[in-house]
């Protein structure tokens, strides 16, 4: 009996260590969700994103001051480039309306027929609620991976966050691409 004792007592406190380990506040799963309850509770959330969209094999730059609440809703305006500043859109809570207020813009739809500027909307999405598929340090960030949608429109959007734990930069890829990417500044949770 003894033998068998000595052979399992270092299985067993193998098995309490790594538990140990999967709950703590600092593992980078929990830190999206830290991430994500923070986002919830807030009710929302305002950025700036600086966009690159490939739609169809060509590159769109632009800058979108955005917010996004917490049930869904979005709201962006461009500020670069000048050519296009100023011009407004609402995305309705469940993606599927996206309307402008005067000109509008139309930069063409992405393999799943999201629009660019849908990206604010998309994030928001991926924040509160979408599947975590995976979460680790890379470098001095924690990368976070959503999956949005399911099956054959399954979206990949990977979120970077910081030491203070908030997004930084964002990357969307479908089909194994990276459709649109962004990096985000002025981040902030609504007071």
């Amino acid at each position: 009996m003894g033998l068998f004792f000595k052979r399992l007592l270092p299985l067993l406190l193998a098995a309490l260590l790594l538990a140990g380990c999967a709950g703590t506040s600092g593992s980078p799963t929990q830190k999206a969700l830290d991430f994500r309850t923070a986002l919830m509770e807030a009710g929302g959330c305002a950025f700036t994103a600086a966009v690159s969209a490939d739609v169809g094999g060509r590159v769109y730059q632009f800058t979108l001051e955005s917010s996004v609440t917490a049930d869904g809703a979005a709201n962006v305006t461009v500020t670069a480039p000048e050519e296009i500043a100023g011009i407004t859109a609402e995305i309705s809570a469940d993606g599927t309306q996206l309307s402008f207020d005067g000109a509008a813009l139309d930069f063409g739809a992405l393999a799943d027929g999201t629009a660019p500027l849908t990206l604010p909307w998309l994030l928001g999405e991926s924040w509160t609620g979408d599947y975590i598929s995976a979460a680790g340090a890379d470098g001095a960030l924690e990368r976070v991976t959503y999956l949005h949608g399911y099956g054959d429109e399954t979206l990949t959007v990977d979120t970077w966050l910081d030491e203070q734990n908030l997004p930084v930069r964002c990357e969307v890829s479908y089909d194994g691409a990276k459709c649109l990417s962004a990096e985000i500044s002025d981040f902030a949770l609504y007071p």
